[in-house]
């Protein structure tokens, strides 16, 4: 709302409104590479599942990491073959 208005971090502190001014100079702050929602060239399903395992214990990121190198290798799952995606009808 402050944004809106075009009030300054500086004027919500003047008027006691200190945890506001605090976000609105997050929000006037340039973007982060972890707060840009895709990078160059990234893509935004690729760095959400890369955010999700930096979260999971080293033993559990193995275990994923280890499930995907065992279907690599056995080759492309039907839903990964280009072309054969199933639709389905409505009705």
């Amino acid at each position: 709302m402050a944004q809106v208005v075009s009030l300054t971090p500086d004027q919500l502190r003047h008027a006691g409104r200190s945890t506001a001014a605090e976000l609105l100079d997050k929000l006037a702050a340039p973007p982060t590479p972890a707060s840009t929602p895709t990078a160059p060239g990234g893509d935004a399903q690729v760095e959400a599942i890369a955010a999700l395992l930096a979260t999971l214990s080293p033993e559990a990121r193995e275990q994923v990491l280890s499930r995907f190198e065992r279907q690599a290798a056995d080759g492309p799952t039907p839903a990964d073959a280009p072309g054969d995606t199933w639709h389905r009808r409505a009705g």
